[in-house]
């Protein structure tokens, strides 16, 4: 048995773990892998304003450190 994420097309996930907690979150989707994401693990990037311009997710962002 794994994990189970139900999400609707506004962001709003909720995810029901292996141990039978469940949680809700946001998501969103990321600018480099096209995919969606939670917003907790992922990294934004913003312009001198302050707005957010590009969000990676943890795998994108881990893979820009990598290299």
């Amino acid at each position: 048995m794994g994990e189970m994420s139900i999400s609707d097309n506004k962001g709003n996930e909720i995810t029901f773990e292996r141990d039978g907690t469940v949680s809700a979150g946001v998501t969103t989707m990321c600018d480099r892998c096209n995919q969606y994401a939670p917003v907790k693990n992922g990294q934004n990037i913003k312009d001198q304003t302050g707005q957010i311009i590009m969000w990676f997710c943890f795998q994108c962002r881990l893979q820009a450190y990598i290299k």
